[in-house]
């Protein structure tokens, strides 16, 4: 049977820019919300299982007892994955494995690009479509959950072949530490001065020593806008960019929204720009923590040696939504 998996980050826009900026909040309630259109348009298409993610805050079941008097076979459609929870970012890596051992079609996340990066680890080759609703949002789109949810049911009734007019191969960076691949980013890794994770989400800009991008728009919120300041680099150019962040008044200075109101300035040296598999080493002074798409995740010592590569064999997304919803009826 045709399935799609769903994955909401119940934790998503809820860091500490939401209280230090002037961001949009996304409530659990309307989290449910989203979930329960998401559910009608997948089902208006035909498809008939959909698997859900379970965590802390029973969004699930939550969208379930509310479909369940009004749209009953939608309720018996939802599956919820009998798994352990952690309350971390290891739960979607967890769920989305689950989903691609469960052959679905493609899996919705509903988070921002932490979300869609920790899926994209769990997911394989499963196609992702991400809904914005973090704080830094590069990757998912500000999408309306029933579209979505009829996009997604339309692409998992797609036969193989046709499903390859509306995916896109997304780029990554792999981070090696000590000569071993520790984990990879699908926008943007941040080297930061120190040794604590604080909020581990990067708020402010002071600490910034060096960052590398797969992307980079001014018209972006969040780190990798800063690279956008000398370069533009579109998500299906096959480079990415980066660049050393000075202390000093040396450089160019450039100015980036790295958070929802919350723009900095920045002093920008040797930027390069890279290409696929050129290993590049991670330059500031140990000690240093990673941040990858956002969120601090890796501390570096004084003796760890740390390089990281760009990588054109990143996750697959839906792309070309509104081709993808012109391309067959509903029923």
């Amino acid at each position: 049977m045709v399935s799609v998996g769903i994955i909401v980050n119940p934790t998503a826009g809820k860091d500490i820019r939401r209280l230090v900026g002037q961001a949009l909040v996304i409530g659990n309630r309307e989290k449910v919300n989203i979930v329960k259109r998401v559910l009608i348009g997948i089902y208006s298409t035909g498809v008939r299982k959909v698997y859900f993610m379970p965590d802390r805050l029973g969004i699930g079941r939550q969208c379930l007892a509310d479909l369940k008097y009004e749209y009953p076979d939608i309720s018996n459609s939802v599956e919820i994955l009998d798994m352990t929870i952690d309350d971390s970012a290891v739960d979607t890596v967890r769920a989305a494995a689950s989903f691609r051992d469960l052959q679905t079609r493609a899996i919705i996340t509903l988070g921002g690009d932490g979300t869609v990066r920790a899926a994209a680890k769990g997911a394989g080759d499963v196609p992702i479509l991400p809904i914005s609703t973090g704080t830094n949002n590069v990757l998912p789109s500000f999408i309306e959950g029933t579209i979505a949810g009829m996009a997604v049911g339309k692409f998992a009734l797609l036969s193989v072949e046709e499903c390859l007019k509306f995916v896109l191969q997304q780029k990554k960076i792999e981070i090696f530490i000590n000569g071993i691949m520790k984990d990879i980013t699908l926008v943007d890794l941040v080297m930061l001065s120190g040794i604590h994770f604080g909020s581990r989400a990067v708020w402010k800009a002071e600490n910034l020593r060096q960052i590398a991008v797969t992307r980079a728009s001014a018209a972006s919120i969040g780190l990798s806008s800063i690279i956008a300041g000398v370069q533009s680099i579109l998500p299906d150019e096959p480079i990415g960019g980066t660049a050393l962040i000075s202390t000093s008044d040396d450089g160019e200075q450039v100015a980036a929204a790295i958070g929802p109101g919350m723009i900095e300035h920045f002093q920008i040296t040797d930027y390069k720009t890279i290409q696929p598999g050129k290993m590049i080493k991670i330059v500031p002074e140990r000690p240093i923590v990673l941040a990858l798409d956002g969120e601090r995740e890796i501390i570096l010592s004084r003796d760890d040696s740390a390089e990281f590569r760009l990588s054109l064999d990143g996750p697959f997304f839906i792309d070309n939504v509104q081709a993808l919803m012109n391309n067959h009826k509903v029923i």
